[in-house]
């Protein structure tokens, strides 16, 4: 019996999803056999799985893997597995993998995970909660999705200045977002708004003019990301 249907045999047999990840002998071999065969049966096996450890072998092999038929069986995996946190891998092999196969593949399973999805935690402050719902709503807006257990994870910002100078009342709100990916990347977008006013505003009025600069400073940031990611 030749040691590639042998190792095809006990991966067959390897631990479920709850054992230690150390253990799992599928990992290992795709990370590390020299046959083909045995890498690609390995993918196979990971994509019945959802465990992390199974999902990052996956992505190392579609980004790594020298063999067409190991990469396109990860691509497939992650795609059976419907692994969000892949989606950055998938969109490099989509766009840069040198075999056709493998691209249109990995193009399939984008278009199956849908568009990305943002968890926005509340801002501090009081006027956190309505810099939080201006960014909720302007990716919304964009046609993103918004809510818990999001791929990317949306930290929002924001201090307030009220300022009396030359008969005038200004209000200037400077807002900030930090958004980490799954792989703890990180993207810093800030965005600020003023407004002006003659004469001195009265303190029982001046909460809706820092309404305005709060929500409108919240719009542009989420703009801003929305671009980024191509929702003109």
């Amino acid at each position: 019996m030749s040691r590639a249907l042998v190792a095809l045999l006990l991966l067959a047999q390897v631990a479920p999803a709850g054992a230690e990840a150390g253990a799992d002998p599928a990992v290992t071999a795709l990370r590390k056999d020299s046959s083909l065969k045995v890498r690609t049966q390995a993918a196979i096996v990971l994509g019945q799985r959802g465990s992390p450890e199974a999902i990052q072998a996956l992505r190392e092999a579609v980004a790594e893997d020298h063999a067409e038929a190991v990469r396109l069986a990860a691509v497939s995996a992650l795609a059976r597995l419907q692994a969000r946190g892949a989606r950055g891998t998938l969109q490099a092999a989509a766009q840069a993998d040198p075999d056709a196969s493998v691209r249109a593949a990995a193009g399939k399973a984008l278009a199956a995970l849908g568009p990305v999805t943002f968890t926005v935690e509340e801002a501090g402050g009081p006027a956190g909660p309505r810099l939080t719902a201006a960014v909720a709503g302007q990716l919304r807006q964009r046609g993103l999705s918004v809510g818990d257990g999001g791929e990317l994870q949306v930290k929002p910002k924001v201090t307030v200045a009220v300022a009396e100078s030359g008969g005038r009342t200004s209000f200037e709100a400077r807002a900030s977002l930090v958004v980490v990916d799954g792989d703890g990347r990180i993207d810093l977008f800030e965005s600020s708004a003023k407004a002006a006013v003659s004469g001195t505003v009265p303190e029982a009025r001046r909460g809706a003019y820092v309404q305005k600069v709060v929500e409108a400073a919240g719009r542009g940031l989420g703009d801003d990301l929305a671009v980024k990611l191509g929702r003109r």
